[in-house]
């Protein structure tokens, strides 16, 4: 009988995927944004809370944007509770309301305090806000995304990248942001933009 207890406790943890968060690639949540931003939240209401824009890093748009309150649950929860005067990135996509939503939940939404970030969990390559926005932009001058974001299991993802893999890699040694992001986005296997010499 104690045998079948500990066999178990030792499958079920390993069999609970039901619980557990669907994580987007940032390559994908960067690609798949009309806007990412950086600034403050200045009033929280019971859906919604307005956003004070400091700086666009993807697209434009006014500098007071109203962003969508997700539900949390169980596998994915908020870092702080949202109040007037956090400082946060946010990775958002436009709602059929007008307003805007974080793109996969917490993913869509970073923290800061302090000029660090508060997620744990978030990779160590991006070190602080400077860096990430930094890297972010690199990724965005270097590759160019088509596909289907609404296939499950990013089978119809393909990004085409602008310059040679070599520079991309000389370039990744500038910063760890832009780093991750190569060697994340490299795993869909991106085709190269070929560029022809002109003859007169």
């Amino acid at each position: 009988m104690r045998l079948i207890v500990y066999l178990f406790l030792f499958l079920v943890p390993n069999l609970n995927y039901g619980f557990k968060k669907d994580i987007m690639p940032y390559s994908l949540v960067i690609s798949k944004a009309v806007l990412i931003v950086d600034g403050t939240v200045t009033k929280v209401s019971k859906n919604e809370y307005e956003f004070k824009v400091n700086q666009f890093i993807k697209g434009k748009s006014s500098s007071k944007i109203n962003v969508a309150i997700w539900k949390e649950w169980l596998c994915d929860s908020r870092m702080k509770e949202l109040k007037s005067g956090q400082r946060m990135i946010l990775f958002l996509e436009k709602s059929p309301y007008g307003n805007f939503y974080p793109i996969n939940e917490s993913t869509g939404e970073l923290y800061i305090d302090n000029n660090a970030f508060l997620d744990i969990f978030l990779p160590k390559a991006f070190l602080n806000p400077t860096n990430l926005k930094k890297g972010i932009s690199m990724f965005l001058d270097m590759y160019a995304f088509y596909g289907n974001f609404n296939d499950r299991f990013y089978q119809n993802i393909n990004f085409v990248r602008i310059k040679s893999i070599f520079e991309v890699y000389k370039m990744a040694k500038m910063n760890t942001a832009f780093k991750f992001l190569v060697d994340d986005v490299e795993y869909y296997k991106p085709t190269e933009v070929q560029f022809f010499p002109l003859y007169n």
